[in-house]
């Protein structure tokens, strides 16, 4: 039974990206995902470009400012050229994303992606939008430059193809918090029915870029933590897990 612990954001800021170097290091993460349009990406993938982990693309249409000219995407971004907020996004009635000009910042963020680490994404995936229209776009990209793509929790497509399950995220409490020793513990036996489990996190430090704009935020520290430490090592230990990667299950 294999596990992928899966790591998102890098990128975001400079100290999320110091603390997915940690929870790489010092942890059991085994694939980052790197948002290629934000300012802190090339100091991200400096800190991990090294380490042996696969290496995503974390697509983001929601945070910062878009690879591409905002007069091209405006389905996508504010009166300030900015992507709309993930909030903005989930308070529409319908889902107004225009997939062809979803795949316009797609497709920049994957050049992007490619120019910062000169290689193709080892999978390729999405940040924080639960569009159909998004979704669409991606498998779009995916297809026209022959990529991994992987949604494991919205797509039974994926899982039913590549026998990759999705463990859906935490539930969180009121302050965005969760028992990550529950949770784990909680899915346990769920992962032990297939041969490969993909559990997300978003482990970082806080600087005020993070504090204005993200809704996780102690969340990021406290997983950090926990992703290095002695109790989820035995936990992956005791119950037989084998740590694995997108790269290695990808080709099997």
């Amino acid at each position: 039974m294999k596990l992928i612990m899966r790591a998102d954001d890098l990128g975001f800021s400079e100290a999320v990206n110091h603390g997915i170097c940690k929870a790489v290091k010092d942890g059991v993460i085994t694939s980052v995902g790197l948002m290629t349009n934000m300012k802190a990406a090339r100091h991200g993938y400096s800190l991990i470009k090294d380490l042996d982990i696969a290496i995503g693309q974390h697509t983001n249409i929601c945070v910062g400012r878009p690879l591409t000219d905002p007069k091209l995407i405006p389905s996508l971004v504010n009166e300030n050229g900015e992507f709309c907020s993930s909030k903005e996004i989930r308070a529409r009635v319908e889902d107004t994303i225009d997939i062809r000009e979803c795949e316009l910042e797609i497709e920049a963020q994957y050049k992007q992606f490619r120019m910062i680490t000169g290689k193709d994404p080892d999978y390729f995936e999405c940040h924080a939008i639960a569009s159909q229209n998004f979704f669409t776009a991606l498998k779009n990209i995916a297809e026209r430059y022959h990529l991994f793509y992987e949604n494991i929790i919205f797509d039974k497509e994926f899982e039913e193809k590549t026998g990759i399950h999705g463990i859906p995220l935490a539930k969180l409490d009121k302050n965005n918090l969760y028992d990550p020793k529950t949770y784990m513990n909680e899915n346990a036996e769920i992962a032990k029915q297939y041969d490969c489990c993909v559990f997300v996190f978003h482990p970082g430090y806080l600087d005020h870029y993070i504090l204005t704009h993200s809704s996780f935020t102690l969340i990021r520290a406290m997983e950090c933590d926990f992703l290095c430490s002695d109790w989820i090592r035995d936990w992956i230990k005791d119950h037989h897990f084998e740590l694995t990667d997108f790269r290695k299950v990808k080709g099997e």
